[in-house]
């Protein structure tokens, strides 16, 4: 079911997904398989990467960081102490 857009390894939960900014409203989703960002925000000066941290660490409660692609919209996000299944269970 998750492919290899979503992993657990010894710091937590790593999420390969694809950012659509400008976006109506903050939606993480799955399409044809792949995890599906939807942010508000512009991709200027990182207003897009701050949504998604603060966004993402409200919603789990879990500590955040962007590890690959901060000026793309491919991005890898380590969600920290996250649990594989806990983070499944949003899909």
């Amino acid at each position: 079911m998750t492919g290899d857009a979503i992993r657990e390894t010894a710091d937590g939960v790593l999420m390969e997904v694809r950012v659509k900014p400008n976006s109506r409203r903050f939606a993480l989703s799955r399409k044809d398989g792949q995890l599906v960002l939807e942010v508000t925000s512009p991709p200027q000066e990182g207003k897009a990467n701050m949504e998604i941290v603060k966004s993402l660490r409200k919603l789990l409660g879990k500590d955040v960081a962007i590890v690959r692609g901060l000026k793309g919209r491919e991005k890898t996000i380590l969600l920290r102490g996250a649990k594989l299944k806990e983070i499944i269970s949003l899909f």
